[in-house]
């Protein structure tokens, strides 16, 4: 094996790129204790004193992350890979920078910057180029080149081959690369910082949703003061005949408009509307609609899904939610959906219609209704969020507006202490067993698409 082609793994916490050093190292025991406990750690590999990829691990989260170098220190290239299913891991992103100058620091504002995003699901990806201008299209993208398998402990190479690393393909192929352990000490006072190096991407967080509840509880904005929760108001009972619950836009109600996976015991079940007002101004506003369920304590939460969703392929912040059109939302049962949608837009039309008063429309053919309510702060996607007690029985589900979502909760807001939980996925059939490629084939693969989205915005500015 020729001497250039061996590369040094570091296990440590993270990478730090400021000083462009590994953080945290620890031992190879260390970080395969982490990943059989399914605890984050990371992987650097360098060779010839240049790192030439750095490995982000979150088995408990599901997730791979990949990142190559440039010759001067900078990660110019990134894989998002999540495990949908046991061994194998699908790539849910790839991004590519290109930098201007030797100088110019890492992942800039304004710079040449790739983005494709895949689904398991099908053959095409959405792509987007920032260049002189944001262009968005869609590129089809073959499952080979949308999975991988998942390697034993230290076979890196399995993510990133002597290509991808930066050698030369030898005579004989592939030019593989032998791994060897850094000369780093392991870091014996290591612990835990405050504010992680990385995390896994994950999607969006429930905040303080019983204060959403508790007249008097607080919270501040940065720009509009203080607002300050005041007392539900109850909306009129939902009968739920089947207990498959929709939540959607009452005026644009379709047959795509599916119930949540999770089913909650058939019967009539009470709505509040929560609002709040802000303290220095004169207006209120809708914050998140409660279809109370259990009068118990709810101890956790989960975001409502439909079939087919999968939380695990989440990015940081996003959800899951109901698309809203017409400035309102609505709670139903999925088994009214259509008559309820036609009796909705009847009523829009009626001379006697008053949305500031109405909020039930029914239907006593199937014995539904729907309870409607505004909207937050207008048209947008909000999600639902599902609360269980200990014992994991259904209290209620929360309509979140995301008015409160980003203020900070002051004093006499009760601190929130409930958990959030990760619904088990449901799956669509029996998947065809994939066919991965090899790293080195999708990286290449990526980087054409990635040449062919820049040609072609060339071409569609030149017209």
């Amino acid at each position: 094996m020729a001497e250039e082609s061996a590369v040094e793994v570091t296990y440590c916490a993270g990478w730090d790129p400021g000083s462009r050093k590994p953080v945290g190292v620890m031992s190879v025991d260390a970080a395969r204790k982490r990943d059989s406990a399914g605890e984050p750690y990371a992987v650097l590999l360098t060779a010839d004193a240049r790192p030439r990829a750095l490995l982000q691990i979150d088995w408990g989260r599901h997730y791979l992350g990949l990142f190559l170098f440039d010759e001067h220190s900078r990660r110019d290239r990134a894989f998002d890979y999540r495990e949908l299913e046991p061994g194998l891991l699908d790539l849910r992103h790839y991004e590519q920078w290109r930098y201007a100058s030797a100088d110019e620091p890492e992942f800039p504002e304004r710079a040449w910057h790739f983005t494709l995003t895949a689904r398991p699901d099908s053959d095409t990806a959405g792509v987007q180029l920032d260049h002189h201008g944001l262009f968005q299209t869609s590129h089809d993208i073959p499952e080979r080149h949308r999975t991988l398998r998942r390697a034993p402990f230290g076979d890196w190479t399995a993510y990133a081959d002597g290509r991808m690393l930066g050698f030369k393909r030898s005579a004989g192929g592939a030019g593989d690369v032998t791994l060897v352990p850094a000369r780093h000490k392991e870091d014996q006072g290591h612990r835990e910082a405050p504010t992680p190096l990385w995390r896994a991407p994950s999607g969006m967080r429930p905040r303080d949703l019983q204060a959403m509840f508790t007249p008097g509880s607080r919270f501040s904005d940065t720009e509009l003061g203080t607002a300050i929760v005041t007392e539900p108001e109850p909306a009129r009972m939902l009968r739920l005949p089947t207990g498959a619950v929709i939540a959607a836009d009452p005026g644009t109600l379709r047959g795509s408009d599916e119930p949540f996976t999770v089913m909650v015991p058939a019967g009539d079940y009470p709505v509040l509307i929560g609002g709040m007002r802000w303290e220095s101004e004169g207006w209120n506003e809708t914050t998140a609609a409660m279809l109370r369920i259990l009068d118990k304590p709810t101890t956790s939460w989960e975001l409502a899904v439909r079939p087919g969703q999968d939380i695990r392929l989440l990015g940081d912040d996003e959800f899951y939610g109901f698309g809203v059109d017409t400035g309102m939302g609505a709670f139903l049962d999925a088994s009214g959906r259509d008559a309820l949608a036609a009796a909705y837009e009847h009523r829009q039309q009626s001379d006697a219609w008053d949305d500031d008063k109405e909020t039930e429309i029914a239907d006593p053919n199937s014995a539904t209704n729907l309870i409607a309510y505004p909207s937050g702060r207008g048209d947008g996607s909000y999600p639902v969020w599902i609360g269980r007690t200990a014992d994991g029985e259904v209290t209620c589900l929360v309509a979140d507006m995301l008015v409160l979502h980003d203020m900070k909760p002051l004093p006499p807001t009760a601190p929130d202490i409930t958990v959030f939980l990760t619904p088990t996925p449901t799956g669509s059939g029996v998947r065809p067993e994939p066919k991965p490629a090899d790293p080195e084939a999708t990286a290449e693969f990526l980087t054409t698409v990635a040449a062919s989205i820049e040609a072609k915005q060339e071409q569609v500015s030149r017209r």
